[in-house]
């Protein structure tokens, strides 16, 4: 195993994957102060790939320019720097610090479809954003899914973006000398059950990535792993709504991102969040609602997130542990006290009576009881009319 990497400047500190395109390790950066963690990802290792070096290296270029087209978005790790050490090619990204989705997707355990339906919003979000910059992932999977520690948002990581390259690479390149020969161009790169069938040919498209979305989105309802999912004998459909009870809108999306044939899917993730649309307004009422519905008979406090800020939305089972969990000193908070409007009138009434009863009251022992001043002045009048 390697320990130093690049002239003793990122020490290894894990190895967090080895592939034969890519092998990933968690390193230190020693050369700055903090020595902050970031992840080196040994490109085309010589060891594992007989191409050329001179086609690595052009391979390695295109796709340190690919990912500078990603650095300004928040939701991709950033790449960091990129370098040549002894004919092997290195890319340094940003560590993400949190947990992998395939933590939260244990057999048997079933989402609740507002959470479902913010994980489809989240990362179709994301892949219009890597789609539009001419790059397909390839390898979306629980496991390439991070929820952020710091804000709880969802970021996608461990972009190859080999095959597109090596594509656009064959099409400039044309009749040159330097042409990659045709069986570099038809390796599968992708994870069994996420992968769809033309990227298990070597042909993956944009909505190869949303067909595996998809898949986890169905795993995450069902609490079954994709490859223990039925198919259809006849056209290779996935068969899963027998499983769970779900909205007809969410399922009728659903299936169309796993259509076995590309042509039937979405054709972008930008077509795919139109079809999510019109459910938004449905899983939000539904997701307040149940909120409401748990706490109908207690008085809680918990944290707001700031409004610009996209949250994925919560199952409801976990709510009321997060409610035993005080909000920070900062954080806005709000009160949820069953029937509110109720509680307000009442108040209202309460009040009001009050100030009523006050009033009355004072007139009262005006008229019984008058000021004794009074009662002795008029005394003797009354006696003198006696007289």
């Amino acid at each position: 195993m390697l320990t130093k990497l690049q002239g003793d400047r990122y020490q290894v500190v894990q190895v967090l994957s080895q592939g034969i395109f890519c092998q990933t390790y968690l390193v230190q950066d020693t050369h700055l102060l903090d020595h902050p963690t970031c992840v080196v990802k040994h490109f085309l290792p010589s060891s594992q790939n007989p191409i050329p070096i001179d086609i690595r290296r052009r391979l390695f270029t295109r796709e340190v320019e690919a990912l500078k087209k990603l650095n300004n978005y928040d939701l991709v790790p950033h790449l960091l720097a990129h370098f040549e050490d002894n004919l092997e090619f290195y890319l340094v990204q940003e560590f993400i610090e949190g947990h992998p989705l395939s933590a939260e997707l244990s057999p048997g355990h079933c989402w609740s479809e507002s959470k479902v339906f913010q994980l489809l919003h989240e990362i179709l979000t994301i892949l219009n954003f890597v789609h539009d910059h001419g790059l397909i992932h390839r390898d979306v999977k629980p496991s390439n899914i991070i929820r952020r520690k710091q804000d709880n948002r969802l970021v996608l990581i461990d972009f190859g973006a080999v095959k597109p390259i090596w594509n656009q690479l064959i099409k400039s390149q044309g009749k040159n000398s330097n042409f990659i020969p045709i069986e570099y161009t038809t390796i599968a790169i992708g994870t069994p059950g996420y992968m769809p069938h033309e990227q298990e040919r070597g042909k993956p498209r944009p909505n190869s990535d949303i067909y595996a979305l998809g898949i986890i989105a169905i795993q995450a309802l069902t609490g079954v792993h994709p490859t223990k999912l039925p198919e259809d004998g006849n056209t290779g459909e996935i068969i899963w709504q027998h499983l769970v009870q779900v909205n007809p809108g969410l399922a009728s999306v659903l299936n169309k991102m796993v259509r076995y044939h590309f042509k039937d899917r979405y054709n972008s993730a930008q077509e795919a969040l139109e079809a999510l649309s019109p459910l938004t307004h449905f899983y939000t009422s539904t997701q307040e609602l149940a909120s409401t519905l748990i706490v109908a008979n207690h008085t809680f406090e918990f944290q707001l997130s700031p409004p610009d800020t996209l949250l994925p939305l919560t199952d409801i089972h976990t709510l009321p542990e997060k409610f035993a969990s005080p909000p920070a000193a900062n954080d806005r908070t709000i009160s949820i006290f069953p029937n509110k409007l109720a509680l307000l009138i009442g108040l209202i009434l309460g009040v009001g009576s009050g100030l009523i009863l006050m009033v009355v009251s004072y007139w009262s022992v005006q008229i019984v009881a008058p000021d004794p001043k009074v009662q002795q002045n008029s005394l003797p009048q009354h006696r003198g009319i006696s007289r």
